[in-house]
This record gives structure tokens, sequence and C-alpha cells, in this order.
């Protein structure tokens, strides 16, 4: 199979890079040029075009910040649907709604091109391992065709059924992350401020009930101060706003999951959208008037 590739992005380029470890012939179209030159050296194609990339691949992967870009990016007349190949798979990778996915796929029913939602989970660090966990919706014999590339990025890979299944997948995975993230967020300002080092905290607890993947990953940065974004507050936001419309299009109230939602819609006022998702502890902080100390100890 020549796989496509476009959006190669902080997610996007260490994910293509793997494909192309796999032995993929890949085809790369991305702004910027320079991640699109480093995955060539790796022995990717470059593009000029989304266009070029649709008439040299059979599967093509989007990895995009918003649905508008997806939109963009398939709907274009230099885009993926006019100029793709009859019976082609595109694979959307990028976190939209249930609904959006739904939408993509039947316009591109329309070009006969097949179309599946796989949005991930485990963020940077799991996209460099190659270790993702994948959320797949779609057709089935669809996603068995193109298995071998999601097992070049990724260790846990689930087909749920029909299209929007995946993006649904990963909205209940990410109203998980985020309300977390708050909880931790909130768990150390108490702690910090009561007078407790925040690593013998770490290790007492993450063993326990308490502990959780988002407790290993973003505990450690918060207690270095170590806010370079792995995930971005303006990602997590953008999830949220995914969340909020998908449960309002099944009538599910989110009691948590919006609260959660202003607490990052604070920080992006405040002009932290670009910062790790774990900086929403600066929300907890001015809160309680108490900045946990670097090193996690005063």
């Amino acid at each position: 199979m020549k796989v496509g590739f476009v959006g190669l992005g902080i997610m996007g380029k260490p994910m293509a890079g793997h494909i192309i470890k796999g032995g993929f012939e890949t085809y790369l179209f991305d702004l910027n040029t320079n991640e699109v030159n480093e995955l060539v050296e790796l022995g990717g194609h470059a593009c000029g075009s989304n266009k070029e990339v649709a008439e040299n691949s059979d599967v093509i992967i989007t990895m995009l910040p918003t649905a508008k870009h997806v939109s963009q990016v398939l709907s274009a007349d230099d885009g993926l649907a006019k100029n793709g190949k009859a019976g082609s798979v595109i694979i959307d990778m990028s976190s939209v709604s249930t609904e959006e996915s739904k939408a993509f796929a039947s316009k591109l029913k329309e070009y006969d091109i097949h179309f599946l939602d796989a949005p991930v989970s485990g963020g940077e660090p799991m996209a460099i391992e190659g270790k993702l966990s994948i959320m797949v919706g779609g057709d089935e014999n669809q996603f068995n065709k193109v298995q071998p590339i999601f097992q070049a990025m990724g260790e846990n890979i689930v087909h749920f059924g029909e299209s929007g299944t995946g993006s649904a997948a990963k909205i209940a995975n990410q109203i998980i992350v985020s309300t977390n993230l708050a909880a931790l967020s909130e768990a150390c300002v108490y702690a910090s401020k009561a007078g407790i080092d925040l690593n013998k905290l770490f290790e007492a607890i993450h063993g326990g009930l308490a502990g959780s993947a988002v407790m290993n990953a973003k505990m450690p940065r918060i207690i270095d101060r170590d806010f370079e974004p792995g995930g971005r507050i303006e990602t997590n936001f953008k999830d949220l706003g995914n969340i909020q419309s998908s449960a309002n299009a099944i009538g599910v109230p989110l009691p948590v999951t919006n609260l959660v939602k202003e607490i990052f819609s604070s920080e992006v006022a405040n002009g932290n959208s670009k910062k790790d998702h774990s900086y929403i502890i600066n929300f907890f902080e001015k809160m309680g008037n108490f900045q946990t100390p670097k090193g996690g100890k005063s």
C-alpha cells in the first residue's frame, strides 16, 4: 500500500515516521516544509499539495488541528476527495466530534472513497514510541485492510463499529483525561499548601487507586514546573468543545466535564493556550493563592 500523510505536527510527524520505518511508501504534505524534509531523510516522499498526495496514495491519513482543517483538506478543489482514487481509504486520526466524522464519511462516499475515523490517545510520548492507542470507526473490511498501518503507529488498536464510533470513543477518553487533569491539579495545590512534599505524595499514591496514566505522565511535570507542551491547553479545550457538542446531540448531560471545560476556557482567556494542558494547575493556584514549588517541596 502507498500511504499518504497530511498534517505533520507534534503528533503527526512521529506517526508518519513510524509508517516510513515500517516499510510503507509514504507521501507527505504539510505547510511546514521543515517537518516534511526531516521525514524525507527517513525515506518519505515530499508532495507540494494535498492533490499530489491523493494522486499517489492508496491510503491517506489526516492528522490536523480541527474539523475545519480536515474539511478543507478533504473538500477543496485540490483536496483529497476530488483527487483521490476510487476505492481508496482516508483515515482521519484528528480529534473531531462524532457528528463531524459521520459527515466526512458520507461526503467521501459520493467519491467512492472509504473513510475511517481513528483518533488516538497517548500524546506525544506514545506517538514517538509508536505505542498509541487507536480507536477506529468505519467499515470492518477496510479496518482489516489497513491494520498493518495502524500497527506501525500503535499497540492498542480497537475497532468499535460504524463511522463515528472511533470519535465517540476518543470523546469518552478525553472526558476521563480532562477531569483527571483537573483533579490532579486540585490535589497538588491542596497537598503542597498543606506542607506535603509532592515527590513523596506521588511515591505514596501513584500505585494505588488514585494512580493513573495521567498522574504518571503529568505529576512529575507539575513537580518540575515543566509546562512545555506535549498536549496543549488549546487542543484539550477544542476536544472539550467536541465533547459538549456530541453530548448535546444525543442528550447526555456532562456536569463535571462542562465545569472542567470552563477551567480550560479560563486558561485560554489568560493567554496560556500554548502551554501543556497540565498547566491548568495555574487556575487552582490562583484560586488558592499558592504556587506549588519547583522540585515539589518548599
